[in-house]
């Protein structure tokens, strides 16, 4: 679907769910809405667990500010009390507006939801500014002026001071013409005020793995994560080491690996992408003497994995790596024999995440 269609469906959403906020509100309760109160409302704004890096209630009441003409509508001693929480649900994000009369019977609920937390506070104050626009008060019309004085005559002239009178043969002056009033500009809308930019969050993760490629069979090992993590995209460096094996024709010989790798990923729902960028070392050491060589180790791959929220701080990773071995490690023993890392090398992975 093309840009401007999406758009054009985001905005019949949002009309719908505040014409149905709005509606629910009015049908509920017309006792209230009845009685004379003090303008405005009493706004409970809350976040809960996994939300901190959406907007706080500023910014909310800037957005339905700006739909209002510059004026916030939120007092201290409002008649109704407008409960917006905010949560997180799985990669989402929820939003729930209730409202209360003043004795806390319910006048009408909303929800929403959105993958980006900017974005569902935007929706909500755009639902919020609808519902509150009857509280305002009536603003003056334009290009009204408040009634001048009346006009007081000019005093009466002396008789000495009277004009002479015109000539006949005087040409007769026009009369002049009356200005015209100023025409007032038109009134420009309030700019729609952007959300706060999304606070990225700490992820920190550790986990075990099977990988087969770089040594000459397939090994057990070990990776940790550290990075930032925004909602559709992560940034992390990653240490991976595969714990020593020995096998044929290396008996006598343990080989072991250690490496790190540049890790950016998208993130969609549950699943995510990513590229690799890795480089470190494979290690031979003889077993009865202690001798060790070191041999450098590069490769460029891909990663495909599913995310599973395991709680507002914690997520399961299951992933799976493709990756070219470009440079590719080597060795030979005297009698001749001797091992090349594959072309291609894979590795299977199971982490734990957190975020911060």
């Amino acid at each position: 679907m093309s840009g401007p269609l999406l758009a054009r469906d985001r905005i019949r959403g949002m009309i719908r769910a505040a014409l149905s906020l709005a509606a629910s509100l009015f049908l509920a309760a017309p006792v209230a809405l009845a009685q004379v109160a003090p303008r405005g409302a009493r706004l409970s704004y809350t976040r809960g667990p996994g939300t901190e890096g959406c907007p706080e209630e500023p910014s909310l009441r800037q957005i339905v500010a700006s739909q209002l003409g510059g004026v916030d509508p939120f007092v201290s001693d409002g008649a109704w009390h407008i409960e917006v929480v905010i949560r997180r649900k799985g990669t989402a994000f929820q939003g729930e507006i209730a409202l209360h009369d003043r004795d806390g019977r319910a006048l009408g609920r909303e929800e929403h939801s959105s993958a980006i937390c900017g974005v569902l506070v935007e929706d909500i104050g755009l639902s919020l500014s609808a519902v509150m626009r009857p509280l305002l008060p009536p603003r003056p019309a334009p290009g009204s002026a408040p009634a001048s004085p009346p006009s007081v005559p000019p005093p009466s002239s002396a008789p000495g001071d009277a004009a002479p009178p015109a000539s006949p043969d005087a040409p007769s002056e026009a009369p002049a013409s009356k200005p015209p009033h100023p025409v007032a500009a038109p009134a420009r809308p309030d700019p729609r005020p952007r959300p706060p930019p999304e606070r990225p969050r700490l992820q920190l993760g550790a986990g075990v793995l099977l990988g087969a490629g770089v040594a000459p069979s397939v090994a057990i090992g070990f990776s940790g994560v550290a990075g930032v993590r925004w909602e559709r995209f992560s940034l992390s460096l990653e240490v991976r080491g595969d714990l020593p094996i020995d096998g044929e024709p290396y008996r006598g010989w343990t080989i072991s690996a250690l490496s790190g790798s540049l890790v950016p990923c998208g993130h969609a729902d549950w699943f995510f992408s990513c590229g690799l960028a890795t480089a470190g070392g494979v290690w031979h050491v003889r077993e009865s003497t202690g001798r060790e060589r070191a041999l450098p180790y590069a490769a460029l791959g891909l990663r495909a994995g599913l995310e599973v929220p395991l709680s507002a701080r914690l997520a399961g990773q299951l992933t799976g790596d493709l990756s070219i071995n470009t440079l590719r490690p080597s060795y030979r023993l005297l009698h001749g024999s001797g091992w090349t890392a594959a072309p291609v090398s894979e590795a299977m992975a199971l982490r734990l995440i957190a975020f911060f």
